[in-house]
């Protein structure tokens, strides 16, 4: 079953929420990121093998977001990344972003 993350349909009461915008964020090692045509997967690894009944699927700002999150660059240098790549607002690419980050903490994609 394919999930969807960043702009995901199914509503969630997350708990977890994201902190300042100068925070820090890495990619958890144990997700594997791939893009395969026109699509973006990420696929969590359990046990040195893919979780195929885990698939999540990412929209092209999901994808951006994902390889800039490399532990080196805090969340504001990301969204203004964002504004410039993808033509919005300071507010809506924040918005975005935390929206994005709070999706991959509920996987525990982010560190």
């Amino acid at each position: 079953m394919e999930k969807q993350v960043y702009k995901a349909t199914r509503c969630s009461n997350a708990k977890k929420t994201m902190g300042s915008l100068n925070r820090h964020y890495q990619r958890n090692e144990n997700f594997v990121f791939r893009q395969i045509e026109n699509e973006t997967i990420l696929v969590p690894i359990r046990d040195n093998v893919g979780d195929m009944g885990s698939i999540y699927n990412l929209n092209p700002t999901g994808a951006f977001i994902w390889q800039q999150l490399d532990g080196e660059k805090p969340l504001d240098e990301i969204a203004m990344m964002l504004t410039r790549k993808f033509e919005v607002s300071s507010e809506q690419a924040q918005a975005d972003l935390r929206d994005f980050i709070n999706q991959l903490e509920e996987i525990d994609a982010v560190q």
